[in-house]
C-alpha cells in the first residue's frame, strides 16, 4: 500500500498486467464515461415520453454505473457493481423480449424499417443497454486487477466497445442534420 507523497515503483513483468492503472483501464474509463453521457442524454429524451417511467430508470441505471467505472474502475470489482448490472442486464432481457413480441405484432408482416416504429427504437435502446453491461460485466475489459492474456481478444472487444460507444450518438446526431429527421425512420416523433 502506498502512503501519500511516496514514489511510485516500476512494475515489470508479470505484475505488470495488474497495475491497477495501466493503458486498458484508462481507455476503459474514457468509454465508460462516453457511454454515461449517451445514457444520460437517453434519460433526458424520455422525461415527455408517456411511459417515461419505465425509460427513465432503464437508461439512468447503466449511466450511473458507467459513471462510478469512470470514476473509480476498482468499483467494477465490487458485489454492489456486479449485482446491480446483472439485475439490470437480466431484467432489460426479459423487457426485450416482450418489446420484440409487441414489435413483430406491431410489423405484423410488413416488410419495414423497425426504427419506424417505436417499440423498435425501444427495443434499439435495449439492445444497446444489453450489450453495454454484457460487455461491462462478462468480460474481463477494464478490470484492473485481470491479467490480460490474449491480446487480439482485447483488441477485438476494445473496438466493439469503442463501436458500441460512438454508434448510438453518430444515429442520434444525425437527426439534428438539417431536414433529414423527416427522411431518416429512427428520427420518427422526435420533433412532435
Amino acid at each position: 500500500m502506498m502512503m501519500k507523497g511516496e514514489a511510485a515503483v516500476t512494475i515489470s513483468g508479470q505484475d505488470a498486467d495488474k497495475a491497477p492503472y495501466g493503458p486498458w483501464v484508462s481507455v476503459w474509463r474514457g468509454i465508460n464515461l462516453f457511454m454515461a453521457v449517451f445514457f444520460l442524454l437517453a434519460t433526458i429524451a424520455n422525461v415527455n415520453d408517456g411511459d417515461w417511467y419505465i425509460w427513465m430508470p432503464i437508461y439512468m441505471i447503466p449511466a450511473l454505473l458507467g459513471l462510478v467505472v469512470a470514476a473509480k474502475p476498482q468499483f467494477i470489482e465490487t458485489r454492489l457493481w456486479s449485482s446491480l448490472s446483472v439485475i439490470h442486464f437480466t431484467l432489460c432481457l426479459a423487457y426485450a423480449i416482450y418489446q420484440g413480441a409487441v414489435l413483430v405484432e406491431t410489423l405484423a408482416g410488413q416488410v419495414k424499417n423497425p426504427l419506424q416504429h417505436e417499440e423498435g427504437r425501444e427495443m434499439g435502446g435495449l439492445f444497446i443497454i444489453l450489450a453495454w453491461l454484457g460487455i461491462s460485466r462478462f468480460t474481463s475489459l477494464g478490470r484492473p486487477n485481470s491479467p490480460v492474456s490474449n491480446r487480439s481478444m482485447m483488441s477485438a472487444l476494445l473496438l466493439m466497445t469503442v463501436t458500441l460507444a460512438v454508434l448510438p450518438l453518430l444515429m442520434w446526431s444525425l437527426c439534428f442534420v438539417s431536414d433529414w429527421h423527416t427522411k431518416l425512420g429512427h428520427c420518427n416523433g422526435m420533433f412532435a
